[in-house]
């Protein structure tokens, strides 16, 4: 995770990094459309089991979850249902945006298939994409899917909309949508 998230605000691969003990917070401005900007703010939250209850915690505030597993490493797949029930457990599944990411696809021995994730995807209701943190393939396009889907649910839940929109504002016969902030971990 903590690669993904470097290849994502820094355009860079770290060929060595520490393990993540602690949680790690940044920031992102970006561009969705002609008419929205967004200020991710991004928590990279430790994965070890040690840290399971102090990670969940992050779960409660969150508008999106990206779960990544190692596309050579069947255990991290397998953990997944353990993250899910976590997710479940502190939050209404359904009000997140929940993408799955499979990573390290540039390498040549697979452990888990594209067809496995896409499958787990699809029955758990998740986005899913592969990824490549030494390459950057595919880097952005998970944080710009993830951050439309928290989006497009914000503007479908009815009781935030009065009328107008408090998201919107007219400028010259135009409706732009405001800055909004996107809280993921």
């Amino acid at each position: 995770k903590t690669s993904l998230l470097s290849c994502y605000m820094n355009e860079q691969f770290l060929e060595k990094r520490m393990s993540n003990i602690n949680v790690d917070f940044r920031t992102k401005s970006i561009t969705i459309d002609q008419f929205t900007s967004a200020k991710l703010k991004i928590w990279d939250t430790c994965g070890q089991e040690r840290f399971r209850s102090l990670t969940c915690r992050y779960f409660k505030d969150a508008q999106g979850i990206i779960l990544v597993y190692d596309v050579t490493k069947r255990e991290t797949f397998n953990n997944l249902d353990k993250w899910i029930k976590d997710i479940e457990d502190y939050v209404e599944k359904e009000e997140l945006s929940i993408i799955l990411v499979g990573n390290k696809i540039d390498l040549e021995f697979r452990d888990v298939t594209t067809g496995e994730g896409e499958i787990y995807a699809e029955y758990n209701n998740l986005m899913f994409c592969e990824t490549s943190s030494k390459t950057g393939k595919n880097i952005t396009k998970v944080f710009d899917m993830i951050s439309k889907d928290i989006i497009h649910k914000e503007n479908l839940d009815t009781s935030k909309i009065t009328s107008p929109p408090p998201s919107l504002k007219a400028v010259k016969g135009k409706m732009i949508k405001k800055k909004k902030e996107i809280n993921c971990c």
